[in-house]
């Protein structure tokens, strides 16, 4: 086990900043603390997958267990803060179908494009970054290239598009490969890959549609 991974949510954002922070251990800081039947990383990891579900009301979050009233009112006063004090004018990337609009210029262009969308825990997108450009029918590129900028941001999910000149979306054995070391690597550094989508001029392939990929964040 690393160290990072050894600390407590308060010395990991000590050690390494609060945008390092997994959502389940910004959710255990907020809390502070769990109750006798349940530990603070359980009630967390709970709140964590409802946190981006429409319309959160007191009796949702206290429908957890281990949520009171007083813990419910702390979190929903949290995201209304959030709300309020976030930045204006990021889009929320959270369908397909918005992702495909975003990479369209990907579609037709002759050189494979390997391009990444970081979003923020709302689902807000941070940034586009292309992090390889190669051959016409491949690219070469590590976990380093995709994961530095978590450094500098607060990335808590990313989606991986890359195109495919000739056409076809179909993935390669190589493709399935790098998903799967990506989705890997992610983990690892707290960072969700919500999606790889492949992209040419006969259509789209989302390793998430084709139940390739698997995780807790609702992304249609």
């Amino acid at each position: 086990m690393s160290r990072s991974n050894s600390l407590s949510p308060r010395e990991k954002l000590c050690a390494d900043g609060v945008a390092r922070l997994t959502t389940t251990e910004l959710v255990a800081l907020v809390l502070g603390t769990g109750t006798a039947r349940h530990p603070l990383e359980e009630i967390a990891a709970k709140v964590a997958e409802k946190l981006h579900q429409p319309h959160l009301t007191l009796e949702s979050l206290q429908a957890i267990p281990g949520i009171g009233l007083a813990k419910a009112c702390q979190l929903l006063s949290m995201i209304e803060f959030v709300e309020r004090v976030r930045p204006s004018g990021f889009p929320a990337l959270d369908e397909l179908q918005k992702v495909l609009h975003m990479v369209g210029e990907l579609r037709t262009i002759p050189r494979e494009h390997i391009v990444c969308l970081y979003l923020n825990a709302r689902l807000q997108l941070l940034l586009k970054e292309t992090v390889a450009i190669g051959s016409v029918n491949q690219s070469a590129v590590s976990a380093r290239d995709i994961f530095s900028v978590i450094k500098y941001h607060p990335v808590s999910y990313l989606i991986l598009v890359h195109n495919h000149p000739s056409g076809d979306p179909s993935p390669s054995p190589e493709d399935l490969t790098f998903t799967t070391r990506m989705v890997e690597a992610g983990r690892l550094l707290g960072v969700e890959v919500l999606d790889h989508v492949i992209v040419a001029e006969r259509g789209y392939y989302s390793f998430k549609e084709q139940g390739q990929i698997t995780h807790l964040q609702r992304f249609d």
